[in-house]
């Protein structure tokens, strides 16, 4: 089961932006234990998954207009 974790939230004019790390632990047997990582983003009704920080922040500030 996937746990997901608010990293931050980025407020702009067009509202606010929320950045979430979602970790997934991995059952197949020959990745046992291994965790993958992905971060999603959240604004209003709009949600957008990337694989990586750096681009959900981007997105964010995008998306809710921060400068």
């Amino acid at each position: 089961m996937a746990e997901r974790s608010l990293i931050t939230t980025i407020e702009g004019p067009k509202g606010n932006a929320e950045v979430y790390e979602v970790s997934e632990g991995s059952s197949t047997t020959a990745t046992s234990g291994v965790d993958s990582t992905v971060y999603e983003v959240v604004c209003g009704s709009v949600s957008e998954t990337v694989p990586t920080l750096g681009e959900a922040s981007i997105i964010a500030h995008e998306l809710s207009g921060a400068a």
